[in-house]
């Protein structure tokens, strides 16, 4: 059985992020809030997305066509699931208790299967609300990182803190771009 190139990238994606997890990568991320909040989770974001073009999850996003009206319920789930990986707390916790760092593995991949799929079913009216949303959130939040001199993850330094802000702040603006460069390469907008 021959494996595609979509399939092999996916692989690759996938391993390094779930790989960040285990040992003996796992002291980096546990000494790095960049590590983990700017490379892990959108790899693992990433490697999501790369399943959801997969033959079984298109068919099963077709099953649940019904509650799923132009992508709206991936979006939301989506929505959810980034902005609780977002909480300080909550990367905290994916530290600290490894079994809430398989969850944050798993749930990742889950938001980028949903926003995979919701992508190719949402108006471009939808697409900006969600994308837009979520985009300002973490260039807000970014900026709040990089900026405070309050110290909000306990288990990383401020200076770890600071610099994961700017690091946000910048996979916003790459994000924006790839969306933007997807819309205007898809669709006519007039």
């Amino acid at each position: 059985m021959r494996i595609n190139r979509l399939q092999s990238i996916n692989f690759v994606f996938i391993v390094m992020a779930i790989s960040l997890s285990f040992a003996p990568f796992r002291m980096y991320l546990e000494q790095s809030m960049f590590l983990q909040m700017v490379i892990q989770l959108p790899i693992l974001f990433i490697g999501g997305a790369l399943i959801s073009k997969t033959k079984c999850v298109t068919q099963f996003f077709l099953s649940i066509e019904l509650i799923n009206v132009y992508g709206l319920t991936s979006f939301m789930l989506a929505q959810v699931i980034l902005v609780y990986w977002m909480l300080p707390i909550s990367i905290d916790r994916a530290v600290v208790i490894p079994w809430v760092d398989g969850i944050k593995v798993i749930s990742m991949m889950i938001a980028g299967v949903c926003v995979g799929q919701a992508l190719d079913k949402a108006p471009l009216a939808i697409q900006l609300f969600f994308i837009g949303y979520f985009t300002a959130m973490m260039i807000w939040l970014g900026l709040y990182f990089a900026t405070t001199e309050v110290r909000l993850c306990n288990v990383y330094s401020l200076s770890s803190q600071h610099i994961t802000g700017y690091g946000l702040v910048t996979i916003s603006g790459i994000l924006l771009a790839w969306w933007s460069w997807r819309v205007l390469k898809d669709r006519t907008l007039f």
